[in-house]
């Protein structure tokens, strides 16, 4: 078998980084894979990466968030090799919901047992994203964080951009349109959902399933600053099904429009502005994870990290 790994080096601390990566390509050396590594280096770097190399490799291995995931699909274009996981970043919302392990040892060990699941792709514009694409404040608040910050804060800058936000900008209104129901209704703040988790382990919807081929939408009717921020607080806590200023939709086609050009965010990076047509491919995406969606735990992780980690490591590690 055969692979790209590709890192990204900004996704999360340097010290993890440098702890983790060896053991994977130990495990990948482990176990025959013919891989090269390449860190990523710019924005689009690892969409281009995957277009260089798919016609020479089974399948791609993702060591980072689920903004590089979302390149690397976007680089495969309508011809999809599965991608392996190996969960390094901010967030990591995509692993959360397909039960992939946040230990990149036991994440790799999923891989290279060859279990796949296919999942669900959303498409904003043509733009690929696997979790979700969001108008209003936490748009904004994306739009708004510094990627430096983002490094070193954590889901802390998201916080503080979304309260930078709500002091410094706008919230405009939105239509949203469910294409096949002949649905329209307006709100301030619309969550076009492929995941069922939001900002991380945060339950947006119990019965979205990442593989069902719906889109989940909750549009928010009011503009208020406190009445944003109290509806982002509401779905952190999961609660937001019991506002009477929230309405839920399913389709597969959503559409979005605004008398002005509204920012919107997909899957937790700057997304292009309204209007768009939001549609999904249903399981279209392979994507390797644990067998059964069996999270390994407790001792269990600690054996398996134990027994395939301490072998020599003599890879040579490529850059672009």
């Amino acid at each position: 078998m055969k692979t790209i790994l590709i890192v990204n080096p900004k996704a999360g601390r340097l010290l993890f980084l440098n702890l983790h990566l060896p053991q994977v390509i130990k495990l990948f050396q482990r176990h025959g894979v013919s891989f090269r590594v390449f860190y990523t280096r710019y924005s689009g770097h690892a969409a281009n990466l995957v277009r260089r190399f798919r016609n020479d490799i089974d399948y791609v291995s993702v060591f980072g968030g689920d903004g590089t995931i979302r390149e690397v699909v976007k680089g495969m274009g309508d011809r999809p090799l599965p991608v392996g996981i190996i969960p390094f970043g901010t967030v990591n919302v995509l692993a959360l919901d397909l039960g992939i392990s946040l230990n990149p040892v036991i994440a790799t060990t999923g891989i290279l047992a060859g279990h796949t699941r296919l999942i669900d792709v959303g498409y904003v514009n043509g733009e690929p994203f696997l979790l979700m694409v969001s108008t209003g404040l936490d748009a904004m608040a994306v739009h708004s964080v510094d990627l430096r910050f983002k490094r070193y804060l954590g889901q802390m800058a998201y916080v503080l951009g979304v309260i930078w936000s709500a002091l410094t900008d706008r919230v405009r209104k939105i239509q949203i349109s469910v294409e096949e129901k002949n649905i329209t209704d307006r709100g301030y703040l619309a969550i076009v959902s492929n995941s069922r988790y939001y900002a991380g382990p945060y339950t947006i919807a119990e019965e979205v399933q990442i593989d069902d081929g719906l889109l989940n939408v909750i549009l928010f009717k009011k503009s208020g600053i406190l009445d944003t921020l109290r509806l982002l607080v509401n779905v952190l806590a999961n609660r937001h099904r019991m506002m009477p200023d929230v309405s839920f939709y399913t389709g597969k086609v959503i559409h979005i429009r605004s008398r002005g050009r509204v920012k919107m965010q997909m899957d937790g990076d700057k997304a292009p502005s309204t209007p768009a047509r939001i549609s999904v491919r249903e399981r279209f995406l392979p994507v390797f994870v644990h067998e059964n969606e069996r999270k390994i735990e407790g001792l269990e992780a600690v054996k398996t990290v134990l027994a395939n980690v301490f072998t020599p490591s003599t890879t040579k590690i490529t850059r672009l």
